[in-house]
């Protein structure tokens, strides 16, 4: 289990870039909620096999979320893989195994959350994976001893959402999509839960090898100051004087782009974008 080491220098480094506090996170550990759209596993050659490459990517998400927490957050929302992937022979065989061995090699970190299920569950039984679909209404839990809670779309669709409304309605706002490798949401939009949400890019996948705890930090502090410095822009904003003229110019006419470098000493270089008011912000990690 990963425990972010509130002392490490390198917090104190990013914690500064960023201009945030241990305040601003604690005023805002139950409303930031980062949607977590993991991607990029079949591409990345990492592990001989699919299953290999799909555990990878869960083992990310175990410590996205431990890190998460650690810095005192209390929601989650993640995408395990859309219904879409149903119509792609046999990856549906290589999310199901992968996900099984992942669940019980790591069965009691995962028992330390609240954890709701959003999706067809019932199409697993229909094409012959009871003994998934058992496990996954098993692993769906909720305690008044967790104060984290993760919200889990699997086999996931919008149409399914527009149909079950009231399930959705258990999932907090948005504050923040984090999109590896492709720079779109595709299956994954959620009705009425993503009307006030940023977007962050990560362009390396979100496979466990290449990603140091720092390294995940950082993707975190990173979409929770842009959602800081943006959620009152979205649909809320009221300009006031010569501010409306000041954003044009530098965004407009001046076409901003602005980039920034952070040492962390990680495994493999990245490129971080996310978006503000006046362009994009391009982070380079290594």
């Amino acid at each position: 289990m990963t425990q972010y080491n509130w002392n490490s220098p390198n917090l104190k480094k990013i914690l500064d870039l960023l201009e945030i506090n241990k305040e601003d996170l604690d005023k805002h550990s139950s409303t930031f909620v980062p949607y977590l759209y993991l991607d990029g596993h079949r591409s990345s050659c990492i592990g001989e096999n699919e299953v290999d490459r799909y555990k990878s990517g869960f083992n990310y998400f175990l410590r996205f979320t431990e890190i998460l927490k650690s810095l005192g957050f209390k929601q989650l929302v993640s995408m395990v893989h859309t219904h879409r992937n149903f119509q792609v022979g046999g990856r549906i065989d290589s999310v199901k195994v992968a996900t099984q061995e992942s669940i019980v090699s790591n069965i009691e970190q995962l028992k330390s959350s609240n954890i709701n299920f959003y999706g067809d569950l019932e199409l697993y039984k229909e094409n012959g994976f009871n003994d998934f679909y058992k496990q996954l209404i098993s692993m769906s839990h909720n305690s008044l001893d967790s104060l984290f809670n993760h919200h889990v779309l699997i086999n996931y669709s919008e149409k399914w959402a527009l149909e079950n409304l009231n399930k959705i309605d258990q999932i907090p706002e948005v504050s923040s999509i984090i999109r590896f490798t492709k720079g779109h949401v595709s299956g994954g939009w959620i009705p009425l839960k993503m009307q006030e949400t940023t977007i962050i890019y990560s362009q390396i996948p979100s496979v466990s090898e290449f990603w140091s705890d720092d390294g995940i930090v950082t993707l975190i502090l990173i979409a929770f100051t842009n959602w800081m410095k943006m959620k009152d822009f979205i649909g809320q904003k009221s300009y006031i004087e010569n501010e409306r003229e000041k954003i044009h110019k530098i965004r407009d006419i001046d076409l901003n782009y602005t980039k920034i470098k952070l040492l962390l000493n990680s495994p493999n270089t990245n490129r971080i974008i996310a978006f503000d008011a006046t362009g994009p912000i391009e982070y380079e990690i290594g």
